[in-house]
């Protein structure tokens, strides 16, 4: 079977699109997630995005990690699908999608920029006692359908993402399901760094759009920053997170969006790559 495909990038953070309106992928969304996903051997990407049929808004799409995982939202994601549902001929210029994480909205903002409606973050805790390589750190922590931790560090670009991501990904206080984790640091009342290992990729991504939402939120519920904040991903790119006035409002996550290319997939190549390991 050949698959068409659209290849799309949100500040960085890349992903594989298909339209799955037909579901002929149906029990076999796993298998093409790690295929698709892998760096080497299929086209590369931090998820794939499959955008199916609903009853309830004008598509559906579902989330999927390079481990093969569903999971219920990426934000940079989600801000790449108002231009593939434009490709695909559903009328704009707002476009109403259902998720995991509940109906987003999602809008083309400009020359190749986009934002999304995210759903509300919950679930903050200030103050969570971990550790990581034997010292003792405390982090915050927020829900936005997935899990984020955050790490305030003094130095961004000198942290070790990888290595104390992986820690403090299955760090115990955060259950047996682990989280997602960024290190970020405060660099104005309007403008946050971040970088970010996210769980299911396994290792750190060049931008984390709702790993972005959730900083800039417990950054606000410390008090550090207003209610606009622009977000410095490791891409070198630029998100903005418009934070609601209320902590159960819906944030809004904007930033660029680009398209690299598009393709036709082999499943069979694709089913042979998934059996052998996991995507890095």
């Amino acid at each position: 079977m050949k698959i068409p495909f659209v290849k799309m990038s949100g500040a960085g953070n890349d992903m594989i699109l298909v339209d799955h309106r037909a579901r002929f992928l149906a029990g076999k969304e796993n298998a093409f997630a790690r295929g698709a996903c892998d760096r080497r051997r299929g086209v590369g990407a931090d998820g794939v995005i499959l955008l199916e049929e609903s009853g309830e808004a004008d598509f559906h799409v579902r989330f999927f990690n390079p481990d093969g995982g569903e999971y219920g939202l990426c934000g940079n994601g989600a801000r790449c699908v108002p231009f593939f549902a434009a490709e695909l001929g559903f009328a704009g210029p707002v476009y109403r999608f259902s998720s995991a994480s509940g109906t987003l909205e999602g809008r083309v903002t400009g020359e190749g920029r986009a934002g999304v409606q995210l759903a509300p973050v919950g679930d903050v805790r200030l103050g969570i006692q971990a550790e990581v390589e034997g010292r003792p750190v405390v982090l915050d922590y927020g829900a936005i359908s997935d899990p984020h931790a955050v790490l305030w560090v003094d130095d961004v670009p000198g942290t070790p993402v990888d290595r104390w991501g992986a820690a403090l990904r299955r760090s115990p206080a955060f259950g047996p399901a682990g989280t997602n984790v960024s290190f970020a640091r405060v660099v104005a009342p309007d403008r946050l760094e971040i970088r970010t290992f996210e769980r299911g990729v396994e290792g750190e991504t060049l931008a984390c759009g709702s790993g972005s939402t959730v900083v800039a939120t417990l950054a606000r519920a410390r008090e550090q920053v207003e209610r606009v904040v622009r977000v410095a991903v490791r891409s070198g790119d630029e998100l903005t997170v418009h934070l609601p006035e209320h902590r159960d409002g819906i944030p809004v996550l904007e930033g660029p969006v680009t398209r690299p290319f598009q393709g036709v997939l082999d499943v069979g190549v694709l089913n042979d790559v998934a059996e052998r390991e996991p995507a890095r």
